[in-house]
């Protein structure tokens, strides 16, 4: 009897890999062999993996107060606190503009493992268009964002309400 065709085992493989509880007992199997770890780390199964085991809830970030993780009894209270020890939820990283009195870095809106941050100073308290960053404090990485020209924002006239937000992450866009 002729041996089964090497995509066919992969294909065993990779649904029984798809269905482990946690990304902790996928990043064990892949130590196991370094078929395992290919397979594993093929963009199309992490992809299908992600589809099917959402992201564990680790806590919360508030404007006030930083990062508050899962507590016991939660399933994921010791990994929320490895990840609050880990980033640094007062964006200390990032270096505020040459402008005195300038407030702190807070938070004004978080999506997919990103945080838009904002620090104004004392005379732009009124003003729409402020000093904005957007950052990664697991990574400790950070964009600082180009203010917009004044004459663009002469044209909208006064805003009433004006929010800054993250524009999610399309469908087909690489996460990484």
């Amino acid at each position: 009897m002729a041996p089964p065709a090497p995509h066919l085992v992969d294909g065993i493989l990779e649904e029984i890999f798809l269905q482990l509880p946690t990304p902790v007992a996928l990043v064990r199997a892949s130590t196991a062999c370094v078929r395992f770890r290919r397979i594993i780390t093929e963009g199309s199964f992490l992809r299908r993996y992600r589809k099917l085991h959402r992201p564990p809830l680790l806590g919360f970030a508030a404007d006030k107060g930083g990062f508050h993780p899962a507590q016991e009894p939660h399933p994921s209270a010791p990994i929320a606190r490895a990840f609050a020890d880990g980033a640094d939820f007062s964006y200390s990283f990032v270096p505020k503009p040459n402008i005195a009195w300038l407030t702190p870095w807070y938070v004004r809106d978080i999506r997919d493992g990103r945080v838009l941050i904002e620090c104004r100073s004392r005379s732009e308290i009124e003003a729409v268009f402020t000093n904005l960053a957007v950052c990664d404090p697991v990574s400790r990485r950070y964009v600082l964002l180009a203010p917009i020209p004044e004459e663009m924002t002469a044209q909208q006239g006064h805003l009433l309400e004006f929010e800054s937000m993250l524009a999610p992450i399309g469908e087909d866009d690489d996460e990484s």
